[in-house]
């Protein structure tokens, strides 16, 4: 659903200033995967699934979206930084989206771990949207 992951795009590209998610990465945020020449920290998000409800006159999509943050300080700081920017910027938020009216953004977990000398932070939002 491409509308949807437009606005995921245009939120992070209106967080600027100082301790912003898109200033944190540097304006690193990919769909899908990275580009090869992405310096670190940076983020990747993905539609992991999109499924409707349907109601008696209604069509509510159900959507998660993942994120994931990368980073290969040795220091914890940045991507965590990185992270408390991503649900200050995300956390129940209502998202813009064409055609559909956004309900809430729920954050539904997240974990930190470090392998192969990077950090890599996974955070999963429910988002609920009403088709117009």
């Amino acid at each position: 659903m491409q509308v949807l992951l437009n606005g995921i795009y245009s939120k992070f590209k209106g967080s600027t200033g100082a301790g912003s998610l898109y200033a944190l990465l540097g304006g690193r945020l990919r769909f899908s995967e990275a580009r090869q020449n992405d310096t670190y920290p940076y983020g990747v998000y993905y539609l992991i699934s999109d499924v409707p409800e349907y109601t008696f006159n209604e069509t509510i999509e159900n959507a998660i979206i993942q994120f994931n943050l990368f980073d290969d300080n040795s220091s914890s700081t940045i991507i965590n930084a990185a992270f408390t920017a991503l649900t200050t910027l995300y956390d129940w938020e209502t998202i813009s989206i064409d055609g559909y009216t956004s309900i809430y953004m729920q954050r539904e977990l997240s974990y930190l771990l470090r392998e192969s000398d990077v950090w890599n932070y996974m955070i999963q939002y429910r988002l609920v949207f009403l088709k117009n």
